[in-house]
């Protein structure tokens, strides 16, 4: 039988640096929200990579955060609780960022590491936004003066540029272990809930800055039993976009529904590439009273 070698890497780093679109392109499609906004990943999402005799499983983490109540603390617990379980950190920082803006987690982190014994590298996320290749010589040179991390990868995750070397590099330290996923694995994650958060993207993305970060999404109903169907293999879903207050309800129903029906016509057409056939989808608004900062409310919608 042949050796196969497994590793688990965690994703770590502030908010908006690439992390959930890096998951998305190193699994080849896409099962974790992005946004521009801070604060679209709430919760670890993991993903499976598997080539030749080696697999990784990557888990993609929140961005980093300093307040630690309500859903702040569930995420900011999320982040330390995937650091706890892995082998491998990726700290991910945008190069197009000052360096200074990275370095206060990126030390804790270090010394996380450092006590756990684990492999620690450093990705250089967004390198295509520099033409000259010195610039980005330059930057790697400066992380390493700063930070003194040896295993530096630059890489571009929206233009997929250095996965190939970032997968290499992680090679080096995956242990001789049997697979814990079937080859064709891409995550552990049910398709409910990749729905519910792909649900929450397009919610995002249409009502902009208005209320993101008070949305939340639940798949109440989920019926494949025609996904087989030779003539019209069809999927039925239901899904609930939990608000704060009637105001925000309000503003994600839109003037006669309009902003719902966006969000709908979004998620649709992303959620049929995802699902492979036809989706019926249903949109529905209610108010949980202060859902973010409400033990009980959190408990209530999973977190």
């Amino acid at each position: 039988m042949n050796k196969t070698f497994l590793t688990t890497v965690a994703f770590v780093g502030q908010p908006n640096v690439g992390k959930s679109t890096l998951l998305n392109a190193l699994v080849g499609t896409k099962i974790a929200p992005t946004t521009r906004k801070p604060q679209t990943t709430r919760r670890v999402i993991r993903g499976i990579k598997t080539i030749g005799e080696y697999q990784h499983i990557y888990f993609d983490t929140p961005g980093a955060l300093k307040n630690t109540a309500g859903l702040a603390k569930f995420m900011h617990d999320q982040i330390f609780s995937a650091l706890s379980d892995v082998e491998q950190v990726a700290y991910i920082v945008d190069v197009s960022k000052n360096i200074n803006h990275n370095l206060t987690f990126l030390t804790k982190v270090q010394e996380i590491c450092k006590n756990n014994n684990q492999n620690l590298l450093l990705l250089l996320n967004k390198i295509d936004l520099f033409k000259d290749k010195k610039d980005i010589l330059n930057i790697i040179s400066e992380y390493h003066k700063l930070t003194g991390i040896t295993e530096i990868v630059p890489l571009s995750a929206m233009e997929n540029i250095g996965l190939d070397t970032f997968f290499e590099v992680i090679n080096k330290s995956a242990k001789e272990a049997p697979f814990l996923f079937s080859e064709e694995f891409i995550t552990d994650a049910s398709e409910k809930d990749i729905t519910a958060e792909l649900i929450r993207e397009k919610a995002m993305l249409e009502l902009s800055d208005e209320l993101p970060y008070r949305l939340n999404v639940a798949v109440d109903f989920f019926d494949e039993s025609r996904r087989e169907d030779e003539k019209k293999p069809l999927i039925s879903i239901e899904a609930i976009i939990y608000v704060e207050r009637d105001s925000q309800k309000a503003i994600v129903i839109g003037k006669g529904g309009s902003a719902l029906k966006n969000i709908g016509i979004r998620a649709r057409k992303e959620l049929e590439n995802l699902l492979g056939c036809q989706v019926m989808l249903k949109l529905f608004v209610k108010v949980e009273p202060n859902w973010t900062t409400s033990p009980k409310a959190l408990k209530k919608l999973g977190f």
